[in-house]
């Protein structure tokens, strides 16, 4: 098996260039981050209500944690349950325990490809091959129909090939099942393309970007791909006792880094991006967040109704914070975030409901329990 370096795999295989075997960079998880802009003081009298509601569903998984907050403050932060209960001693979660965030990484993907068009570098409906040459079999499908799940790529992640590279190009070749743009049909394909998309654009591999773009203005530091080892104890187990490797067979496929899953990350710092993505800071300017939560799926019905990026007001997983412009998204392995801009409210829910088992039931119940419980 030919050996290639995962430094710059996204951008050298859409230029059809071959990946040199250089020296090891400096790990992102080394970059400097700034210190977290602090909440408000915390205000009393709700954790307790959110933790007994929790509690009721504690058999859907063997951890959570949860960190809410209302108008900047914080009304809730605690863990319950155990990080690790299968195949292990057991470890207690806590409020610092790293969850696996499976498609929670999606979010982040999409904020780094809206920062390269407030830059100019990305147009929304230019044909997304003038961007990834190895789209070019695709010239219907747009940067935007990317974003919303709307390119008619199929949900189901095509893999081939013996490296990492030849994998990622294998899925950037693959043809849509459904004409661009005539339906909503959520793929990790469509971010799998857009990460590949800022890598080529950003000038610096993926799991650099976010950390320097996203975590370190933010203070997110317990954020980013590929944990160390050091962090091992603090990471939550997924299926069976795979712990501090990604979940996700696909992103496990290109090296644990892509666009679609493969981050880890702590609740706090989950809500840290929620709060940003409420107000604009130091990410994306006031214009750009709006388009962001915004209904681009509008012709498709309520349950395909997103954003740039996000879920909008999807009962399902939202609850009672559903139907005032709230957005979020979900992750595969238990993980949640809900932000509704008009109370100020940041929700993030991060469990590891696939430990032991990817068959264990869906997390929705609690999750929709929770947001109802917070909007009470």
């Amino acid at each position: 098996m030919r050996r290639r370096a995962l430094l710059g795999l996204f951008g050298a295989m859409l230029t059809g260039c071959d990946v040199s075997v250089a020296a090891a960079p400096v790990s992102p998880w080394k970059l400097p981050v700034a210190a977290p802009e602090p909440w408000a003081p915390p205000q009393a009298g709700n954790e307790a209500t959110l933790r007994a509601v929790l509690q009721r569903y504690q058999n859907l998984f063997p951890s959570a944690v949860v960190f809410a907050a209302v108008d900047g403050h914080v009304v809730a932060h605690f863990a319950v349950g155990d990080a690790v209960r299968y195949g292990a001693e057991p470890v207690p979660a806590t409020t610092g325990t790293l969850y696996d965030l499976a498609s929670l990484t999606k979010v982040f993907t999409a904020v780094l490809v809206l920062r390269l068009h407030e830059q100019g570098a990305v147009q929304l409906d230019s044909p997304a091959y003038r961007f990834l040459p190895l789209f070019s079999g695709k010239p219907d499908i747009t940067v935007r129909m990317l974003l919303t799940h709307t390119s008619g790529l199929s949900k189901d992640t095509p893999l081939a090939g013996e490296t990492p590279a030849e994998r990622l190009a294998h899925v950037l070749r693959a043809p849509p099942v459904a004409a661009p743009g005539s339906g909503y049909i959520y793929a990790d394909q469509n971010f799998i393309a857009l990460g590949a998309l800022a890598e080529r654009l950003g000038g610096e591999p993926l799991d650099r970007q976010v950390r320097r773009q996203i975590a370190a203005p933010l203070g997110m530091a317990d954020t980013g791909y590929r944990p160390p080892a050091a962090l091992l104890p603090r990471i939550a187990a997924t299926e069976g006792t795979l712990r501090g490797t990604v979940h996700d067979p696909s992103a496990a496929a290109f090296g644990g880094v892509a666009g679609h899953a493969g981050l880890f990350a702590t609740a706090a710092d989950v809500a840290l991006l929620g709060r940003a993505l409420m107000t604009g800071g130091p990410l994306l300017r006031p214009p750009t967040i709006e388009l962001m939560r915004t209904n681009h799926n509008a012709a498709f019905g309520p349950s395909a109704a997103h954003g740039l990026g996000v879920d909008l007001d999807q009962a399902w997983y939202m609850g009672r914070l559903a139907g005032h412009g709230a957005f979020g998204h979900t992750g595969f392995t238990g993980t949640s975030i809900v932000v509704e801009p008009r109370r100020r409210v940041v929700l993030v829910l991060l469990t590891n409901r696939v430990h032991p088992s990817a068959s264990a039931p869906s997390p929705n119940p609690a999750r929709k329990a929770v947001a109802d419980a917070l909007a009470a």
